[in-house]
């Protein structure tokens, strides 16, 4: 296909790096090329019923397409990024960047047949993690000419910023994968403890927590009208919502170890006196709160997730032997 568009064109010799590039090109195919490997390999495995795929409704297929397809993209761009440093005004010729873009595709579409594979809630969660981070991350860097971090957190996603739309729609995508990603864990605790009810009101306050997060980029603090105000009452459930979990998780988990609940206890107690000295305007600012206190919230809501991952894999059946009856059975054979 590349070939014969750069042939169309009469261009023999393509930039690595640019508008109309081998990048460019394998950014678009290998996108496109790679959900759609991706949507195959699900349909087929869970046609074929694999055993990790067993959990997963087609309502999260979407969510997860749309996924994969960032994390895709953001790969590819992160890569040819670093060979762009490397090798900087790069020219190769029309037959090595066909063969270039085949093999990157290739290893793309290989790829995403093996995710399929090995998809998991613990890999959902570990995607979850990298589509948050990195979007949050990318924005502070492309807006530290700016100098974000005098005003608060927020202002990445307003139209003063740079790549707004990146940072609010890297918080709309990390709510819908988490919805997905909870959608997923509970069907698998409900079939291990489906008469413990506390854990109806464990996934009602994760699917609160989730929404809110993908209103704090829905409503910019800068938008017109309500949005402010909706943008900031968003903000503050998320946290009502992270302590209501933090205080009764030896409710609402069972079998909940005790590391986990004192780690618990320790974050809630951090973030609680983050959000005192705050409000009480003492030592620390806007920017310096809403940091400190995502940072704990998310750290505390990954290993939530985790250790309800943990919970909801089926149990391991253990068979105990007789050794006395095994070693009589083969001193009479």
């Amino acid at each position: 296909m590349i070939y014969f568009f750069f042939n169309s064109r009469e261009q023999l010799f393509i930039q690595l790096m640019g508008r109309i590039s081998i990048a460019s090109a394998i950014l678009l195919i290998g996108s496109i090329s790679g959900v759609i490997t991706f949507a195959i390999a699900f349909i087929v495995g869970k046609r074929k019923k694999l055993a990790n795929l067993e959990n997963i409704y087609w309502r999260n297929v979407p969510t997860i397409l749309l996924s994969f397809a960032i994390i895709i993209a953001l790969a590819i761009l992160f890569f040819f990024y670093l060979l762009g440093l490397l090798f900087e005004g790069l020219v190769l010729d029309i037959y090595l960047s066909t063969l270039l873009t085949f093999i990157f595709i290739s290893i793309i579409n290989y790829v995403m047949i093996s995710f399929v594979m090995v998809l998991s809630p613990s890999l959902m969660t570990k995607l979850l993690v990298v589509v948050i981070l990195s979007g949050v991350i990318i924005s502070m860097i492309t807006n530290s000419e700016a100098q974000w971090w005098q005003r608060n957190l927020s202002f990445l996603g307003t139209q003063e910023a740079s790549g707004a739309w990146q940072f609010n729609f890297t918080l709309m995508l990390s709510a819908f994968m988490m919805i997905a990603l909870v959608d997923y864990l509970f069907v698998g605790l409900k079939k291990i403890y489906p008469k413990h009810r506390p854990l109806t009101i464990l996934r009602i306050l994760l699917t609160i927590t989730a929404i809110c997060l993908g209103l704090v980029g829905y409503f910019p603090i800068d938008g017109p009208g309500n949005m402010p105000k909706y943008h900031n009452q968003s903000a503050a459930m998320l946290v009502y919502m992270i302590i209501a979990m933090i205080i009764g998780i030896k409710w609402f988990v069972p079998k909940v170890s005790r590391e986990f609940v004192i780690t618990s206890y320790v974050l809630g107690i951090m973030l609680f006196v983050v959000t005192y000295y705050y409000l009480t305007g003492w030592y620390i600012t806007l920017t310096g709160f809403e940091i400190v206190s995502f940072f704990l919230a998310f750290t505390w809501l990954m290993l939530l997730l985790q250790i309800l991952d943990k919970e909801s894999r089926e149990p391991i059946p253990v068979y105990e032997v007789d050794i006395e009856f095994k070693k009589e059975t083969e001193s009479r054979a």
